[in-house]
């Protein structure tokens, strides 16, 4: 199946060597399929990457989260195949058994498979707790850290920050097909680590952009979602049932 990888990146180079790209290599996911999108101030520093890479595709993108989503957007043909990684995933487990997903081909292959055009996800945590640890069709919400999805030019992203589940949303409005496979977690240092995408705003900053966009969201698709509010104020979106 071809479809390729797409790592926006930003300020983590070492990271992501140690991360991302040491787990794609692992699983020998062919490296003429990648490609980094690069924060613009990153861009010749990634450039050392070709020393250790020389079949990977280095593109200075555009700064800020929703730029450089829909920099990707544009950058490859409607229709095709990409699956989404963040620079710093270091595995995948098997929620049911805790053990780590033993052929990452197999598994996107069978993802995209499952869902045509549409979309695909997997748990944000490694955690069978917080998990439906099965696969749900319909709308949830599918995170960016690693999903796959087939490319749609039209869609194009407004929000700085829960972006993600404004995508989902407008491939549900398509009439795409959506799967979250729930029992597959992510292994990542997402908020532990310094640099990327989300370092361009600070704490109390991501929480007014969290805030901001959860009450677009709403107002924009009140059939579809409502805020759960957390005890320290941060909004968060959750869909309901359709």
């Amino acid at each position: 199946m071809t479809y390729f990888i797409a790592i926006p990146s930003y300020n983590r180079l070492q990271i992501l060597q140690n991360k991302t790209l040491a787990f794609l290599r692992k699983h020998n996911i062919d490296e003429s399929k990648i490609f980094l999108f690069v924060h613009p101030d990153s861009y010749q520093d990634y450039l050392l990457l070709k020393d250790n890479y020389p079949d990977i595709h280095i593109i200075e993108s555009r700064a800020g989260i929703k730029n450089s989503r829909n920099f990707i957007t544009k950058f490859f043909n409607n229709g095709q195949r990409i699956v989404s990684i963040d620079d710093d995933v270091k595995d995948l487990i098997n929620l049911n058994t805790n053990q780590p997903i033993l052929d990452l081909k197999d598994f996107i292959d069978d993802s995209f498979n499952m869902t045509k055009d549409g979309i695909w996800g997997v748990s944000a945590l490694d955690n069978a707790f917080f998990s439906t640890c099965r696969d749900k069709f319909g709308l949830s919400s599918i995170v960016s850290t690693f999903c796959g999805y087939t490319n749609i030019k039209s869609i194009h992203l407004e929000l700085d920050v829960m972006e993600d589940f404004e995508r989902v949303i407008k491939f549900h409005n398509l009439g795409r097909t959506i799967l979250k496979r729930g029992w597959v977690g992510i292994k990542t240092t997402y908020w532990t680590t310094r640099g990327g995408l989300q370092s361009i705003l600070n704490k109390d900053e991501r929480i007014d952009k969290q805030n901001y966009s959860a009450e677009i969201l709403l107002g924009l698709y009140p059939d579809l979602c409502y805020i759960r509010t957390r005890k320290s104020g941060l909004k968060d979106i959750r869909f309901k049932k359709i």
